[in-house]
């Protein structure tokens, strides 16, 4: 720690010191006291009266606190006060320990920073970024010490098989640290395994098994494999150690399960449902058989027997037998004419030999069967023998170079050959077939045949001409071969090439073109000419003399491609050699507009949408752009490949729904002209105008409106899985339901319905549809009726009605008999006011009855009792 304060004035200092204010008392730390320096407490002694800068080795945190500089002149003091804060570096540690609870494997990591002031802040990252939600949890606990310091322990807990990372990185901050201390921690981790299904044939004792394997590979932690047959053959498994292979095998007899299923079953905690894999065995078939001879010949069949001829002398015949079908090996017996083969016939694996000369007795009809278990199949064929042939007679062969008139001729002369060669030519490049022909002679049982090969008397290169014999006499075909040399003379035309290539600079195609003339003697003249103008195009020319007196000259250019885009460029050639100039032509291709295409996704667990913007063209700058609204938050990217010059860019755009529902987004290509291309996409506008409930409801409106704010559903006690339909009305093509109770508690919801408790269900229930900012709710106020409800309500209103109509009737009773007792006046007295009431409203006069009239008002005057019972059911 460094305390440094300095005395700039003009005065005699007489005493300078820091102190420090402990429980409101000043202890003096170092200074000058009369000019006599002092140090305490670990303190260094100032460098002089007017600066007082000292050091000293903070231990604790015991060293924080109020520091005073003080200085005293001859008539006044001056003070400066500080206060000084410690800091400690945190200790990193971090642990790994795993569980398992209900058969599934947890692993937590523990990061502790302790020691630390103030306290340190930790942050976990899992694959670069921090985990967050499911199934990663973090659970933090913080302890404080008695001296200030306080440590910090953060637990990131996971199920192994939902996270695939290999390590764990925990991220410590704190003021003592310039960038977060970033500690590893390596964490299990399972894989998902490669399962398959094999099968293999082997042979043990003379037959035939099936070994079926399941195979697991891969696979962290092991795979459960099973087998699904309905039998129970012995199943051998088998862990290889020195890989993570899982191997459950089965032997099966081949002739018995032909054509089965067989099934394997892999279970692994990185599937979501059980994998299976499925082998058909084979069902074994011989459905023919064929037969081939090098030495003979195949006829016509004789009835059900194949017809095979053979040459009578030849040695070591062989007859090569082939079956026709899959199974896996065959037994073979053959017999001639009914019976056993001849002496020397022999059948050695699937060749039936004839040993020595072929002769009379070994002709006949063969029979050969072929079996394999309950598979039976039989070939015939009748050899017979036809006279040897001629004795054979190579040919003389002759080569030889002529020159004719403005020619030169090659001929290939092949004489006396039994039977006849078979001659043709191997022409070098730039050699036509119509230049040769060949014709043959025959005498006394002799062939010759004579080939000729036309070519000029002057080539511009070395050529080299193969005349190729056949006869049965070789082993192999022979040839023969003569050299034309290089013609040195100046009439040889020129060897003329050309080339074009393409290359991206700056946003700009360029085109070069090559051509080539090699010639004798002088060198050729070469010029470019475009057909758009019938002008020249300027070029670079280079000369070079190769030997034998060749000259090669060579003519490039390079140009903008959109100069000459669509067009023809030529290569003019002249040359002594030539009576016209010789021409060449290259054809400049058009470029090629971009392709556009523009799509909107959206992005699940994400409040935004992505706008994709593709583009296929040539170049080697993306002149990409969204045309978007003013005062718009650019969330953009792009990215670039290139494939030769073909050029793949996707311009990519987040944005929230809200931002452009109901606009269109334009994706823009500017060409280097002025000129864009553009691809437009609608987003559509969105609306959830109300939630509704299917279920029978009853509308409570509010007190200061008619509008109904919630909806009453009565549902009966004791009925599980009770539900309430809901229906959201509007143009959203999804939606996330949302239902809580009044007290703020989630409530199941499946689909478009909303699962009520099985215990507690009476309450307000509030429900929110929504679809990014769109928004809808509705209340649902859930009322239990049991039985014993239903049956006092009824109770209720037939004991209202009962009484109700007792009264009417008492009441009749009652006026019935007052009529009789009293005068009819009196008895119209009894009930004026009953009858006031009954009369039209309108003044006391009209009301009061007229003496003459009363007699006659009482005969026309009845009375009704209305009773009113209303009761809530």
């Amino acid at each position: 720690m460094s305390l440094s304060c300095r005395y700039l004035g003009e005065s005699q200092i007489q005493n300078a010191e820091w102190r420090r204010q402990i429980q409101g008392k000043y202890k003096r730390l170092a200074g000058f006291s009369n000019g006599e320096p002092f140090s305490r407490n670990n303190f260094t002694v100032p460098a002089s009266p007017s600066n007082l800068t000292t050091y000293k080795r903070v231990s604790g945190v015991e060293d924080e606190g109020k520091y005073v500089c003080e200085f005293k002149e001859e008539e006044d003091i001056l003070d400066v006060s500080i206060f000084v804060t410690v800091i400690a570096q945190p200790d990193v540690q971090i642990m790994v320990a795993a569980e398992a609870i209900n058969g599934t494997h947890y692993q937590s990591v523990s990061c502790s920073a302790g020691g630390g002031r103030p306290t340190p802040q930790i942050n976990w990252l899992v694959g670069g970024r921090p985990p967050s939600g499911h199934p990663f949890t973090v659970d933090e606990s913080k302890t404080l010490h008695p001296n200030g310091t306080s440590t910090l322990n953060s637990v990131l807990r996971f199920p192994t098989h939902l996270q695939d990372e290999e390590s764990v990185t925990c991220a410590v901050q704190h003021p003592t640290l310039p960038n977060p201390k970033l500690t590893t921690a390596r964490v299990e981790t399972y894989a998902r395994p490669n399962v398959t299904i094999k099968a293999e044939m082997i042979e043990e004792g003379g037959n035939d098994f099936w070994v079926v394997s399941c195979v697991s590979s891969g696979g962290r932690p092991d795979t459960d494999i099973s087998l699904a047959l309905n039998a129970t053959p012995e199943l051998h498994r088998e862990n290889a150690a020195d890989s993570d292979t899982q191997r459950l095998s089965v032997r099966l007899p081949a002739a018995e399960y032909e054509g089965h299923n067989i099934t394997c079953l892999f279970n692994h905690l990185k599937f979501s449902h059980t994998q299976s894999r499925v082998t058909t065995l084979p069902t074994f078939y011989l459905a023919g058989l064929q037969f081939h001879s090098e030495t003979g010949s195949s006829g016509d069949d004789d009835q059900d027997a194949e017809l095979l001829e053979l040459e009578e002398g030849k040695s070591d015949a062989a007859i090569s037998l082939e079956v026709t079908g899959n199974v896996p090996r065959h037994r073979v017996i053959c017999k001639k004419d009914g019976g056993p083969l001849p002496e020397d016939v022999e059948l050695l694996g699937r060749n039936l030999t004839f040993q020595g000369p072929l002769k009379q007795q070994q002709a006949g009809l063969y029979e050969c069967d072929f079996s394999y278990h309950h598979l039976r199949t039989t070939l015939r064929f009748n050899v017979t023998l036809r006279p040897p042939a001629p004795q054979l007679v190579p040919p003389t062969v002759w080569v030889g170079l002529q020159s004719e008139t403005g020619r030169r001729v090659i001929e290939c002369a092949v004489r006396d050959a039994v039977p006849a060669a078979n001659v043709s030519w191997l022409l070098p490049e730039g050699v036509s077939e119509e230049d040769s022909w060949f014709n043959s002679t025959s005498s006394n049982g002799s062939h010759s045949v004579r080939g000729v090969l036309l070519l000029p008397a002057c080539l511009p290169r070395e050529l080299t001409a193969q005349c190729v014999i056949n006869h049965p006499a070789f082993e192999e075909p022979e040839t023969r071969s003569i050299t034309l040399p290089l013609c040195v003379f100046h009439t040889a035309r020129p060897d003329v090439t050309v080339s074009v290539s393409h290359e991206w600079k700056d946003g700009h195609k360029f085109t070069t073109v090559r051509c080539s003339a090699v010639s004798v003697a002088s060198a050729a003249a070469l010029s470019w000419h475009a057909a758009s103008s019938n002008s020249s195009v300027a070029s670079a020319e280079e000369t070079e003399v190769q030997d034998e007196g060749l000259v090669s000259t060579r003519s490039s250019a390079r140009f903008l491609s959109s100069r000459l885009a669509g067009h023809n460029l030529t290569c003019m050639v002249k040359h002594p050699s030539l009576e016209f100039p010789e021409s060449r032509t290259i054809s400049i291709p058009l470029h090629k507009t971009p392709q556009l295409s523009l799509s909107v996704v959206r992005l699940h667990d994400t409040p935004s949408w992505l706008a994709v913007c593709d583009c296929i063209g040539e170049g080697d700058e993306t002149n990409l752009a969204w045309a978007l609204p003013e005062n718009t938050r650019s969330e953009t990217s792009l990215r670039t490949e290139y494939e030769g010059d073909i050029m793949r860019a996707r311009l990519t755009y987040r944005f929230p729904l809200a931002a452009h529902e109901g606009q269109d987004l334009t994706c823009v290509y500017h060409f280097e002209n002025g000129i864009s291309e553009k691809r437009t996409v609608h987003i559509p506008r969105y609306y959830i105008s109300s939630v509704k409930v299917l279920n029978h409801t009853t509308p409570l409106q509010s007190r200061h409106s008619s509008e109904t704010v919630t909806h009453r559903l009565s549902v009966p006690e004791n009925l599980q899985n009770q539900n309430v339909q809901l229906s959201v009305e509007g143009n959203v093509p999804e939606f996330d339901l949302d239902c809580r109770r009044s007290d703020g508690s989630v409530v199941q919801v499946d689909g478009s319905a909303m699962i009520l408790p099985s215990e507690r269900i009476s309450g307000l229930y509030t429900c929110w549809a929504s679809f990014y900012h769109h928004k809808a709710s509705i209340n649902i106020q859930v009322e239990v009726t049991s039985g014993d409800e239903l049956l006092m309500m009824v109770i209720m209103v037939c004991i209202s009605s009962a009484s109700a109509i007792l009264l009417f009737l008492c009441v009749v009773l009652c006026v019935c008999c007052k009529r009789k007792n009293k005068t009819p006046y009196k008895g119209r007295e009894s009930v004026s006011a009953l009858t006031s009431l009954m009369q039209e409203p309108g003044s006391p006069e009209v009301r009061k009855p007229g003496a003459e009239d009363r007699k006659e008002y009482a005969l026309l005057t009845s009375y009704s009792i209305i009773i009113d019972v209303k009761s809530a059911v």
